[in-house]
């Protein structure tokens, strides 16, 4: 259901880290995180309109209250996406040392290693919230709870476009091992 991470997005992030050269301090990391965000909000909705368009087109075999709760389910699948790649990108930069040349983020390999594992975990999610759905309902609201990451909230507020409801951002590393796990 996920797709790779678009090239553009990447590139774009490229001519930001290579911007910043200098390891960057608390406040400074977060308006990096939120410059980072900006930048690929274009790429997130090509993105998300393609998943929209390919829905569609699936659409006739679903009733339309699935067709419904399978984009709010995009929805946050996007702004998650969004996030973590953000996050994985200011944590490059900030764990890079100050006098290091600079690595385009399309060949930076712990950007692309993070974002890789976000993406895989995410992935994993995709499929967790399904199987639990059916056998184990009552773990999806705590875990969701457990995992939620509300300071990034905070300061990755969801794209306009995205217009969700109940707006949510999770470590998907900590959601999907709650969801497989018994109390």
């Amino acid at each position: 259901m996920v797709s790779r991470w678009p090239a553009a997005a990447i590139a774009t992030a490229t001519v930001l880290l290579t911007l910043f050269a200098v390891a960057v301090p608390a406040r400074a990391q977060e308006d990096f995180v939120q410059t980072v965000y900006a930048s690929i909000e274009h790429s997130i909705r090509l993105e998300f309109e393609g998943m929209l368009v390919q829905l569609m087109r699936e659409g006739a075999a679903r009733s339309p209250a699935g067709i419904v709760k399978t984009t709010e389910f995009l929805k946050l699948v996007a702004y998650n996406k969004a996030a973590l790649f953000a996050t994985c990108a200011a944590e490059t930069e900030n764990n890079q040392p100050q006098r290091s040349n600079r690595v385009p983020s399309a060949m930076n390999i712990v950007l692309t290693t993070c974002v890789e594992i976000k993406l895989s975990e995410m992935n994993k999610f995709t499929k967790f919230v399904d199987y639990a759905g059916l056998f184990f309902p009552d773990r999806i609201a705590r875990c969701g709870e457990q995992a939620r990451l509300t300071e990034r909230e905070r300061v990755l507020p969801p794209y306009q476009f995205l217009q969700l409801v109940q707006p949510k951002l999770y470590d998907f590393a900590s959601y999907n091992k709650c969801l497989m796990t018994s109390e």
